[in-house]
């Protein structure tokens, strides 16, 4: 039972560290940038040795990433668990706005998020399997669609989650960037690029 007791508080103190780990360099990463901000840096903000850093994150990429799953990816989850009964439009809306408002919520992070994780193309780091099963997500709100008659059968579910989010990142680029006024829950904007994507994949009457 003491070995038990002890493997718990080792894991536990992992856990512990390695979240602190991660709230110092998102600190870092939202108040000077991620090519500003040093692993020394992100250790120091931890109180923990550069050596330590290593043994949980190598690189500061591993560290974007992580914080990336546990914000963007748990915020992904709590938008598809409440999709909304709706017709396809609005759920791809529902889904984005969700992205859109936690985005809004912490946008120094967002713009390392978004100038950053497309370069992070390691499949060690998730990035890729992370985009993968959200698109596999999407793809399944647009097969339920083709099924309620919504959407033509032959429409390409594939690329239709491809490019609909693509219109959302896209905008959440050019948003953030500052070349775009700030995007908020509901933008008509993103609609009417959705209702356009869309209008030659609606089944014909």
């Amino acid at each position: 039972m003491k070995a038990v007791a002890a493997v718990g508080r080792r894991e536990r103190g992992k856990l512990e560290k390695q979240a602190r780990i991660r709230a110092a360099a998102r600190r870092l990463f939202a108040k000077q940038g991620f090519d500003n901000t040093t692993t020394r840096q992100i250790a120091a903000e931890a109180d923990i040795g550069a050596g330590t850093l290593f043994l949980y994150a190598p690189t500061k990429e591993d560290l974007l990433v992580g914080i990336f799953h546990d914000e963007v990816g748990r915020a992904v989850d709590q938008a598809f668990a409440r999709v909304p009964d709706a017709p396809l439009v609005d759920q791809l809306l529902h889904v984005f706005n969700v992205l859109i408002t936690h985005h809004a919520a912490h946008p120094e992070l967002a713009r390392v998020f978004v100038k950053e994780l497309p370069f992070v193309d390691d499949p060690q780091h998730g990035v890729v399997h992370f985009i993968a099963d959200l698109y596999g997500r999407l793809g399944s709100l647009i097969d339920a669609a083709k099924e309620r008659g919504e959407i033509e059968p032959d429409a390409p579910t594939r690329l239709l989650a491809h490019f609909s989010f693509g219109m959302c990142f896209g905008l959440m680029q050019q948003w953030l960037g500052g070349r775009l006024a700030p995007l908020r829950p509901s933008d008509e904007r993103l609609r009417v690029a959705l209702e356009l994507l869309l209008r030659g994949a609606r089944t014909r009457e």
